[in-house]
């Protein structure tokens, strides 16, 4: 079949799937933003917003499910029972590491639990309560890989059997952290070709650290530790330095980041300096105009060529443009 016609038809695959996707969407919370962000390409949509969390000062857990097997649907996806029957098996066979010997990479993530298109929450006064799940690294990757139409595949399925668009992604969940200089300026990087979402533009982000023990788990602490790790800032994060702002997630892949702004006592200087493993460079937005430019046309300070900006990185910004400059 010539090139032009395969293209044609996985177009109208696409459409189609796309459609059912829609229709299937329509009655779920949030379910019309989700379909927007689809539908417009759009590769963020915020599923927490600021002014949903505004006295928020604590985040804790509560046990939730894992994701869907993509064989078995019978499979038991509570928090514990997933972690025995599937993480700890794969992690005894060798498929998986856990950190515990010091040159292995912990493939344990958490995810974000809950039936529809925003993960379970609640807030009560200054505590957001998640309810959070057992996932992997791999399963985390496999979600990035997929194709548009494939991810969209995985969507209907989760809709037509659980009324979940997310039921069968691993819906990991990161944290993405916006650290104010004290001039008042941020830098955010382009991410290098060696690591997750190369080229994108970002603050500072990773994957948030497991703990069999959900009391364990510290959002807060995983900042603290991606700032030391990629800008070299270290510092200890509380509610008097630092404000979460919500979280915010990729569409078709599922992912999610919870958002924190922290005030630094850095300079600019900090950022002049210094070597950054996992961004190929580091760029400053100094005032209202050149960050809401970068929002709306994708352009960073003095350059003509557009760039992707990623998901949480544009909340933490979004929040700046309008309560900092």
């Amino acid at each position: 079949m010539p090139k032009s016609q395969v293209s044609q038809s996985q177009t109208v695959e696409y459409l189609e799937c796309l459609e059912k996707v829609i229709v299937a969407l329509d009655d779920l919370p949030q379910g019309k933003a989700l379909a927007e962000a689809i539908t417009k390409d759009c590769n963020f949509i915020h599923l927490v917003k600021p002014h949903q969390v505004v006295e928020v000062s604590q985040i804790q857990m509560r046990e939730g499910h894992s994701p869907k097997s993509l064989e078995d649907d019978n499979l038991d996806t509570h928090f514990y029972s997933y972690l025995e029957a599937v993480i700890n098996r794969q992690i005894r066979s060798g498929m998986l590491t856990d950190g515990t010997c010091p040159e292995d990479y912990d493939d344990r993530k958490i995810r974000w639990s809950g039936a529809g298109v925003a993960g379970l929450w609640s807030c009560e006064g200054d505590i957001l309560t998640l309810e959070v799940g057992v996932t992997s690294y791999p399963r985390c990757r496999l979600d990035l890989a997929r194709s548009p139409l494939e991810a969209l595949k995985l969507m209907e399925r989760g809709l037509k059997t659980y009324q979940d668009p997310y039921a069968y992604f691993a819906r990991g969940i990161g944290v993405a952290v916006i650290p104010l200089t004290i001039d008042g300026n941020v830098y955010l990087g382009e991410r290098s070709p060696e690591v997750d979402c190369s080229s994108i533009l970002n603050f500072v982000a990773g994957w948030a650290t497991f703990s069999a023990n959900i009391k364990e788990i510290n959002f807060l602490e995983d900042a603290q530790r991606e700032l030391e790790e990629e800008v070299g800032i270290v510092m200890n994060l509380n509610h008097n330095n630092t404000k979460f702002i919500g979280i915010s997630g990729n569409p078709l892949t599922g992912e999610v980041d919870l958002v924190f702004v922290v005030q630094t006592e850095v300079s600019d200087r900090h950022f002049h300096f210094g070597s950054w493993e996992e961004h190929n460079r580091l760029v400053s937005i100094r005032n209202k105009s050149e960050g809401s430019t970068l929002l709306q046309q994708g352009l960073l300070p003095g350059e003509q060529l557009p760039k992707t900006l990623m998901y949480s990185s544009r909340l933490g910004l979004e929040y700046l443009v309008e309560h900092h400059w």
